[in-house]
């Protein structure tokens, strides 16, 4: 999957060849690995370790980190700890590493010399008499009360950091100085009225010897640390805090007043525009085509295309973001997608999966939280990086991606967050309370709540019109195939490692569907259609696969199981494809039209690294599944369009099949017959863990169903399959091969889970 990144963003070794001589066994040169990939730009967010040492390992690693070139030359850097409030490190050389497509533990670094670091402690203690540092404790932020991450904004060769402490707020910037052609890394902080005052963590005491503040600062020594104390005052205090080279004193001609960036908002930094041309589809005939708008994959910002989630302004504009962590907002998109202009809007965000506007304002889901983009200035790019939504918790694990942001009619937030997988894809490494996790966050961003859990890797949710969250889920450890959930408030939905409860679940909340692999290896999210320009599909939903790079419109049906409301269903294909991994899809208020966007990062048919096209209703007749019922008789189905009546009524044009999976440990589940009582797994895995055998695996135990007869409705859209042993099934394939009333042959397939027979 790397191959079609830019080649900085993988570290490659680079051998130079054999000399040949008259020895049997020709001598070699040394391995010369080449020049690490150095990640772009004026930041980035991401873990970030600073201090390499020998064994690969950091002094000072932040889960979620916010590394900044420093500099006109951009050769020295500095890193901070967004949930700990503290300044992980310094460094001089040149920047970070870049952070690989699929980060598998391959996290932003510092590259270089080390100008000090920290310790796992709150860089911000109240008052200016504290006793001890906080520590980190589990994962996520500060307890509410202590300091708090509250964003950054650009300025220009640096960026301002804004924290809170106690209501307090204290905005730091850091810079190169350069006195005495000596250079040397500051920090500069403005603290807001303070009547307690604070204490500023400012490094390790073993940096003790050459870090010196100015200012009303005091500096003392406290649990292995330097620090400074900040006496309470009813004016803004400033501190300033140099790093100074080794033996090197502080030249007499450094200047001690606030640079002005922290006061003000930098220019713009990337005014450059891309064009486009897209394509729009050549079919002819069909009820839905896809027209591609191209997007800029050669760009002056050198940005890799792994689009990743969208949504519309207002006006109509679309804005976009990618896996790497660029924003842009694309204009002109219009029936011919003749001129289709880019922009680049923010950049440097961790991992972006998730886009969504509200009242006219970007928000963002990243592995690290919520953020809103904001344009002050109105020079057409993000110069303010708010933390919306900060509560989070993030670990080490390569897999814990935060997917989708949506939102429900009050204005409250959904994301959803995956389990930290191990590699090779099977168990999990260590679990934190958000791990598999949905969450519903306040309309203000201040409040943050598990809404279910017990999910593996659920790319993607949608909210319907009157507030139901839906979430697809991905195979593997205790996800027998992937599932699409119609969630609950509370629900467990079948990970129990990930539940997050005092006792593990032994059952869980059955899905509306299960999918089998060929249909969907890799579901994405879904959406509901808002619009009265996509045909029949009007307040129905839509699921996206990944996987396949598909679109299949949703088929519901409420029952009654084990005493409880239960929706079950299946889904039927729309006749389209995408270039690659479906996982986001919006309706464009302007053209009413669907648009979907994706990437080519795991498992998945895609060809293209990324995409955003657009689904058009052409107006053309559709033939195809749009409701299905599961009855103690059989199954009633409904058409988009009129039957040939002969055709439908022909029992032999209907094929059905049954089967099971088996929810377990082990890394996805065979076909079992629904017959089968008791089905396990047999051997042991390279972890140790029981997984299914290949024969297991290979063998599909399906069970046929006998369609008994087949009858038309009187207005011809609707057929009864009367089937005398029909009985619930987490999967059922029902095929058929039938004519409309046009003479159109219809071949085709739904795919549905039946839990509970309907009188």
């Amino acid at each position: 999957m790397y191959s079609a990144m830019r080649s900085p963003l993988v570290a490659l070794f680079l051998s130079v060849g054999l000399l040949f001589g008259q020895a049997k066994k020709p001598a070699k040169k040394p391995t010369v690995a080449a020049p690490v990939a150095e990640a772009p730009g004026q930041w980035i967010l991401g873990t970030v370790g600073v201090g390499k040492q020998k064994d690969g390992s950091m002094d000072s690693t932040g889960l979620k980190g916010l590394a900044v070139r420093l500099g006109d030359d951009g050769k020295k850097g500095i890193a901070y700890d967004l949930d700990l409030c503290r300044p992980i490190g310094a460094w001089s050389g040149k920047f970070t590493t870049e952070m690989n497509l699929m980060s598998r533990g391959d996290y932003p670094t510092a590259i270089g010399e080390t100008i000090f670091v920290t310790g796992d402690f709150a860089g911000f203690m109240p008052g200016a008499d504290a006793t001890s540092l906080a520590p980190r404790k589990g994962f996520g932020p500060l307890p509410v009360g202590q300091a708090r991450f509250k964003g950054f904004h650009n300025a220009g060769r640096s960026v301002v950091v804004r924290w809170e402490l106690g209501g307090v707020a204290i905005d730091e910037t850091a810079e190169v100085v350069t006195a005495n052609e000596v250079q040397f890394v500051v920090r500069t902080l403005e603290v807001a009225p303070s009547a307690k005052g604070i204490t500023l963590m400012l490094g390790k005491s073993a940096d003790a010897a050459r870090i010196v503040t100015l200012g009303a600062a005091k500096v003392d020594q406290l649990d292995g640390h330097t620090v400074a104390r900040v006496d309470g005052s009813k004016d803004v205090t400033t501190v300033r805090i140099a790093y100074l080279p080794a033996g090197v004193p502080l030249p007499q001609s450094f200047d001690t007043d606030t640079p002005s960036m922290l006061l003000k908002v930098a220019k713009t930094l990337w005014p450059e525009t891309v064009e486009t041309t897209g394509k729009l589809s050549e079919k002819s005939g069909e009820a839905y085509v896809v027209d591609d708008v191209k997007l800029p994959v050669t760009n002056p910002w050198k940005a890799p295309m792994f689009t990743s989630a969208f949504d519309f302004l207002p006006d109509g504009r679309a804005v976009i973001s990618t896996f790497h962590g660029d924003v842009f907002i694309a204009s002109g998109i219009d029936d011919k997608l003749e001129k289709v202009t880019w922009r680049r809007f923010a950049a440097g965000l961790y991992h972006a999966l998730g886009l969504k506007v509200v009242n006219g304002e970007i928000y963002v889901t990243c592995r690290d939280g919520v953020w809103k983009l904001r344009d002050t200035n109105g020079d057409g790019e993000c110069d303010t990086y708010e933390a919306f939504n900060f509560d989070l918790m993030v670990t080490k694990s390569f897999h814990e991606f935060t997917f989708d942001l949506q939102a429900d009619p009050a204005g409250n937030f959904y994301v959803i967050k995956a389990g930290p997988v191990r590699k090779g894809g099977r168990g999990f490494d260590e679990i934190c309370d958000h791990h598999g996790a949905l969450l519903k966050i306040s309309p203000d961003g201040k409040k943050s709540e598990l809404f279910a859990s017990g999910f593996r890797a659920p790319n993607g949710i949608a909210v319907s019109p009157t507030g139901q969250v839906t979430t697809g889920d991905n195979e593997g450890t205790w996800t027998p195939v992937c599932r699409l959930n119609w969630i609950k408030q509370g629900g467990f939905y079948g990970v129990p490692p990930l539940a997050h409860k005092s006792v593990e679940p032994t059952d869980y909340d059955r899905p509306l569907c299960w999918f089998p692999k060929e249909v969907d290896n890799s579901s994405g999210g879904q959406v509901w259609v808002t619009s009265d320009k996509f045909g029949p599909w009007k307040d129905r939903l839509l699921h996206l696969s990944y996987g396949t790079c598909s679109l299949f419109g949703v088929l519901p049906q409420e029952v009654t199981f084990n005493g409880q409301p239960q929706m079950q269903g299946g889904v039927a294909r729309f006749n389209v494809d995408f270039g690659s991994g479906a996982m986001r899809a919006r309706f464009n208020p302007k053209d009413g039209q669907l648009y979907v966007t994706g990437l080519r990062g795991w498992q998945t048919t895609a060809t293209q690294n990324g995409c955003f096209q657009r689904v058009r209703y052409t107006g053309a007749a559709t033939r195809m599944p749009i409701a299905l019922a599961a009855t103690k008789k059989g199954i009633k189905l409904d058409f988009t369009c009129e039957l040939d009546a002969k055709a439908a009524a022909d029992a032999g044009n209907w094929n059905i099949e049954v089967w099971n999976y088996v929810w377990s440990a082990a890394y996805g589940s065979p076909d079992v017959s629904t017959l089968e009582t008791k089905v396990a797994a047999t051997e042991l895995g390279n972890d140790g863990k029981l997984q299914f055998s290949k024969t297991q695996m290979s063998e599909r135990k399906h069970d046929p169903l006998t369609v008994k007869s087949a009858t038309v409705s009187a207005d011809r859209r609707s057929v009864f399959l009367e089937i005398t042993d029909l009985r619930p099934a987490m999967q059922m394939q029902l095929k058929y091969e039938i004519k409309a009333a046009d003479g159109v042959e219809l071949r085709g397939q739904v795919i549905n889970t039946i839990h509970a027979l309907a009188e």
